[in-house]
């Protein structure tokens, strides 16, 4: 019954079961994860916005987490009840342990880069001054002087003044490998809180401001990330949804924009409480956490549950051996090349 999106997001419907017969299943992930699972107001099929949680408040210590976590998928702009249905999501991106330390890392480079770096000052060559002699050298009893900019003259120039650093001046570098990780400490973060959701899909019909605004607000998400997915892979009339979206969140203080994945940074994440991603937007969401698919397990295999025969272990021993001895053999050759060669000097054969 699972639909599969590209190999790593999953969707499993449930024509014959309420959404509240997924609690054993959010339950036991919560347990093994100690990750709170979202109130019943957010999980309601049928707009309802009660607080209660079906689930136990308290979760026992955490344990090595599954392959993959759930979130439930909401619906945002459907007037109809579509059946609930549960977003698989790979744990290697989304249940990564938090590391404040790199958060930290990574806002105070993002907020350095935000500055100008236009301060500065004249020094004596700058001032609008001539660089004539005041006085002669000797003669006057007084001290020596040199030109009208010189720093110890009031008005002159300064001695070490500040030149601008311009727009590169702040900027702190910031490891491509440390980027991804910090996005993937900020989303497992909100998961583990809660405020992390998956929508079928945002828009509005019309442009409004107040429209929006009350939507968000019967929702809970007056202070959220929206994620949308990128509008070349939707139809005309969902794009023009998404569009209407974007502007009408533009006067809200507190609602952020992301349009595409590849500009989702981790100032929006942390800064906002609630980060909700479109269903098309998780897939671009995971290339932009793992563009080279190191981190993604291949849900395909484990699932499968294939265990390796004798034989396949003994050809694979084998050739892990005949791997370490080609490695053996590569040092000592570069060993023996790094030796100094010993320079014989030629025998004295001299009577």
């Amino acid at each position: 019954m699972a639909t599969k999106i590209n190999s790593v997001l999953k969707l499993i419907p449930s024509t014959s079961r309420p959404l509240s017969s997924f609690a054993p299943l959010l339950a036991q992930e919560a347990s093994t994860s100690a990750a709170p699972i979202p109130s019943t107001s957010t999980l309601s099929s049928n707009g309802s916005t009660s607080t209660t949680s079906p689930f136990p408040s308290s979760s026992p210590a955490p344990s090595p987490f599954d392959p993959i976590v759930h979130l439930p998928l909401l619906h945002f702009s459907n007037s109809s009840k579509p059946d609930p249905s549960l977003v698989e999501l790979p744990s290697a991106l989304f249940n990564v342990p938090s590391r404040p330390s790199l958060l930290h890392k990574l806002v105070v480079a993002h907020l350095a880069s935000l500055r100008v770096g236009q301060a500065a000052s004249k020094n004596r060559s700058q001032v609008n001054y001539s660089g004539k002699k005041l006085r002669p050298q000797k003669g006057t009893g007084g001290p020596r002087l040199g030109s009208r900019g010189s720093p110890m003259l009031r008005g002159g120039g300064h001695a070490f003044a500040l030149t601008p650093k311009g727009p590169d001046g702040w900027k702190r570098k910031v490891n491509r490998k440390e980027e991804q990780l910090g996005l993937c400490v900020g989303l497992s973060d909100k998961w583990r809180s809660g405020n992390l959701a998956v929508v079928d899909r945002l828009g509005l019909g019309e442009i409004s401001t107040r429209v929006l605004r009350q939507k968000l607000g019967s929702l809970g998400w007056t202070d959220a990330l929206f994620i949308l997915a990128n509008k070349e892979s939707k139809a005309e009339i969902e794009a023009n949804e998404a569009e209407s979206f974007v502007l009408s969140s533009g006067n809200l203080p507190d609602v952020a924009v992301v349009e595409n994945a590849e500009a989702l940074g981790i100032w929006e994440i942390v800064k906002s409480k609630k980060v909700v991603m479109e269903l098309d937007a998780v897939d671009e969401v995971i290339a932009r956490l793992d563009p080279e698919n190191k981190r993604v397990l291949d849900f395909e295999f484990l699932n499968e549950g294939e265990e390796l025969s004798e034989e396949d272990l003994a050809a694979l021993e084998a050739e892990l051996e005949s791997l370490r001895d080609l490695e053996d053999n590569q040092y000592l050759q570069e060993q023996v090349s790094l030796e100094p060669e010993v320079e014989t000097s030629p025998k004295d054969t001299r009577v």
